[in-house]
């Protein structure tokens, strides 16, 4: 990954203005692209039909077209065979037949390969692309790239359009992408937007079913290729394996992640697949279904304890696959999250948004792989891009990640019939909340930070408790040792010690490998004055809607 954050030299500019959570845009990577071996004899096409025909699958039954009859090098060209299960109905009439799949793999290469472009009668180019047996030349032959899985939107292809263009940007920027012509027509022939219709449902539902179904286990049967291959096994990284897709790509991934498929127009629900190999999506005009017929049974029950980290970028104009079933999606997702909405955007790619589209999913992805710091922290701060369309963040939520020694996670609690937020460091005072145990009625609210344990480094944040009988029924937090003296000396307060360590801002400006905490005040509403701290943009923008003050940044989380 370390060639990936090479790349990613943009943090260094995001960095050295730690305030500015619009970013500007990535463009293309540094790095020059290599693909592998997809050959094809395009005389075979006939009159009337065309090369794209093949590589999307179209025709059904034993008229359907695939590009396996055109490739003119089988033998070195990435190909699996996907093997389908008899399983409970989720594949209809394709149950126990076995379909091969074509993969392209695109990657950063040398600056040195003279490997020449393989043009396409779309008048596109395969970037310096293998032939017969050469093996794939990289940038570094002794690094490991992260992976990321590409999957494409519903009868679209890896060469096809605009998806050519993005598996190139991927790679560019460090990624192995790896990206399976899902052949989607092979299995289905239907329009996304006519499911609206409940007779069209009706009348199509298994085959849909099926075709939505067997992309998730392409896609991990792409990667078993991918890292058992001689090829690529030794240049990659499997721990970290994203995921990037379009429309009904974007659904595919989340089946990859466990999420449950609708299997009837009733809109029961079965569960596909879970691959724990993909630790992150980021999805354009995802496919969450329509609101009448979600894509993840009903109401969207399908995603609960999906863990899957997911940015998805929706278009607010987009019927096809409308904002409103992600955003009802969203509510069942605790994982990190971002929901993006792009304004007055239809199903599709729109180019005048292509900044938007891949500054939020590289940003997204490296936050999510690297391990890096400034990485994390810049994608948990981001809420737009500079310049070009209109962007805007609805729902974001970055999870701390696992608390290594000296580390804790601060975890925040809700008690409703106080309409009052706590936050507490201390794993055992978790447990007791956790269990109803002294106070009960305090339920995890989802959003939690990171800090340093006790006597760490940082700041000590004094902890205080309203004096009862007097004070407020709240606890408030503080490492300004002005505010911390000031409460002490306050009559309201009680002084219970420090809860945990924290980095400080100054001028509100945290460091860059930091996430800001903001803290919010109720301004004593409902009789008793209380206290919040999160790191949500979307968030921070819902208590201020509800009457809640801003009062600032307070601490910096680590990431």
């Amino acid at each position: 990954m370390k060639h990936v954050l090479a790349a990613l030299a943009i943090f260094a500019v995001i960095a050295s203005d730690a305030r500015a959570d619009s970013i500007p845009p990535f463009g293309p990577g540094p790095n020059p692209v290599g693909c592998s071996n997809v050959v094809q004899d395009f005389t075979r096409v006939p009159m009337g039909d065309s090369a794209q025909d093949y590589w999307e699958g179209k025709g059904a039954g034993s008229t359907h077209r695939y590009i396996t009859d055109l490739l003119a090098d089988p033998a070195n060209v990435l190909t699996v065979n996907l093997a389908i299960p008899n399983d409970g109905g989720l594949f209809g009439q394709y149950a126990e037949q076995s379909f091969p799949y074509v993969v392209l793999v695109c990657y950063p290469t040398s600056n040195a390969n003279a490997r020449p472009d393989y043009p396409l009668p779309t008048g596109d180019v395969v970037p310096h692309m293998q032939r017969g047996a050469e093996a794939p030349i990289f940038a570094d032959a002794a690094a490991r790239y992260p992976i990321l899985l590409f999957s494409h939107g519903l009868t679209g292809s890896p060469l096809s359009g605009d998806y050519l263009n993005a598996v190139r940007l991927f790679a560019s920027w460090g990624y192995v992408v790896v990206a399976p012509f899902h052949g989607d027509l092979r299995f289905a022939d239907i329009k996304l937007d006519s499911f609206s219709d409940y007779f069209y449902a009706l009348l199509n539902i298994k085959d849909f079913v099926a075709m939505q179904a067997v992309r998730p286990l392409s896609l991990s049967l792409a990667l078993d290729s991918v890292l058992a291959g001689t090829q690529f096994a030794g240049h990659v990284d499997a721990g970290k394996v994203g995921g990037f897709g379009a429309s009904l790509g974007g659904e595919s991934l989340l089946l990859m992640g466990g999420a449950q498929l609708t299997t009837t127009v009733g809109q029961s629900y079965k569960q596909v697949t879970f691959d724990p190999r993909l630790r992150a999506a980021a999805t354009y005009v995802p496919y969450f279904g329509q609101v009448v017929f979600p894509a993840f049974g009903r109401d969207q029950n399908g995603l609960r304890d999906i863990t899957l980290p997911l940015l998805a970028i929706s278009g607010t104009a987009d019927t096809t696959a409308p904002i409103a079933a992600t955003e009802q999606g969203f509510a069942f997702l605790t994982n990190t999250r971002q929901l993006v909405a792009l304004t007055d955007v239809e199903h599709g790619f729109n180019p005048a948004f292509s900044d938007e589209i891949f500054t939020w999913s590289l940003a997204f992805l490296a936050g999510q792989l690297s391990g890096d710091p400034v990485a994390r922290a810049t994608s948990a701060r981001m809420t737009s891009v500079a310049g070009g369309g209109d962007d805007v963040l609805k729902t974001d939520y970055m999870a701390p990640s696992p608390p290594q020694a000296g580390e804790r996670i601060v975890v925040e609690y809700r008690n409703d019939a106080l309409n009052h937020y706590f936050i507490t460091a201390e794993p055992d005072e978790a447990t007791l909340l956790d269990a109803g145990v002294v106070i009960p009625g305090w339920q995890r609210t989802g959003f939690n930070f990171k800090e340093w344990a006790r006597g760490g480094p940082g700041l000590p944040a004094c902890r205080f408790f309203g004096t009862p009988g007097i004070g407020p029924n709240s606890h408030f937090y503080t490492i300004s040792d002005y505010e911390c003296w000031l409460t002490k000396a306050n009559p309201y307060w009680l002084y219970e010690g420090i809860a945990f360590n924290s980095d400080a801002p100054v001028g509100e400006v945290c460091a860059a490998d930091r996430v800001p905490v903001v803290r919010l005040y109720n301004n004593g509403m409902g009789g008793q004055a209380s206290h919040r701290f999160v790191t949500s943009h979307s968030e921070v923008r819902e208590m201020v809607q509800r009457g809640w003050m801003v009062e600032g940044v307070v601490f910096c989380a680590i990431p």
